[in-house]
């Protein structure tokens, strides 16, 4: 549901990609363009300059790529801690670095080899550029829920559960988002139940602690029960909503089987964010372990 894009910033010679960039990146698009955001605004600059643009549409474009370079925070671009350290001097070779930490969902550039995308390719509907902003997944099968939940949390620094019914012992999602976290740059992991643990501690010691080898920080909330109707995954950069929560059910042959996964909007995260805030300011919601 989340992509990670390489986009040569060659093409921003082209006004189309322009539109691509500025319109279909971010938080609610489920798309982040990678790049060191200053390094990509200079190459891209380069290439306006020296291209047959007309001038209103040279200058936009200008405008644009300063306003990027001169940001802390941009809306379209990502860098993960294990994508930083590579310099190049040009996109194609950092490109090709890039790809030996990881793959990227898509590559899109008019030079690059048969694996990228282009513009026509993009407006003919090619379905590498799509990003479904709903889903559906056995909910009887571990690995169908973590494969949903995965390409947001490996691109993210910090993540929130939160799940009524989801249980600390005897969680094989969790067994499996551990295995898979340890590998990225995932720092923080805070979940939020209703559910009733009787030794949190010793329910993570044994069932997760060997699994938390990069010593990812672990924290698990105790609030009130149905305080919280919808279950959500939340990161810093993206958000997933679940009606039927994220915890793996036995097969009943019912419409239930599946659960609906939703990209939500940034409002309605940071909402959520701030109600589980007050609930622990007002000592409605205990944290019961912190790791």
């Amino acid at each position: 549901m989340y992509m990670e894009v390489a986009f040569d910033p060659a093409c921003m010679v082209g006004m189309e990609y322009y539109g691509l960039v500025t319109q279909h990146f971010g938080f609610e698009k489920g798309r982040y363009i990678v790049a060191d955001v200053r390094t990509w605004a200079r190459e891209a600059m380069k290439h306006v300059i020296d291209s047959d643009l007309q001038p209103i549409k040279k200058q936009s474009i200008k405008n644009y790529l300063n306003k990027l370079g001169r940001s802390k925070y941009p809306e379209e671009f990502i860098l993960t801690e294990d994508r930083k350290g590579i310099n190049t001097e040009e996109w194609n070779q950092w490109w090709e670095e890039q790809r030996k930490i990881r793959e990227f969902s898509i590559t899109i550039s008019e030079s690059a080899d048969d694996c990228s995308i282009n513009i026509d390719q993009i407006n003919n509907g090619c379905i590498e550029w799509n990003v479904s902003p709903s889903i559906s997944v056995k909910r009887y099968k571990v690995q169908d829920i973590v494969n949903a939940l995965l390409p947001l949390a490996v691109i993210s620094k910090e993540i929130t559960i939160i799940d009524q019914y989801f249980r600390l012992a005897d969680n094989p999602v969790l067994v499996q988002l551990f295995k898979h976290l340890t590998n990225y740059p995932v720092r923080k992991l805070r979940i939020m139940t209703s559910m009733d643990t009787v030794d949190a501690r010793s329910a993570y010691e044994q069932n997760y602690s060997h699994l938390n080898t990069q010593s990812i920080g672990f924290e698990w909330i105790k609030a009130p029960d149905k305080f919280f109707h919808d279950r959500y995954f939340i990161s810093n950069i993206g958000a997933i909503r679940s009606g039927q929560g994220f915890m793996t059910e036995v097969e009943k042959g019912t419409h239930a089987d599946l659960a609906n996964l939703n990209i939500i909007s940034r409002d309605e995260a940071y909402r959520t964010l701030r109600d589980l805030e007050e609930l622990l300011a007002s000592g409605r919601a205990i944290q019961e372990l912190k790791v």
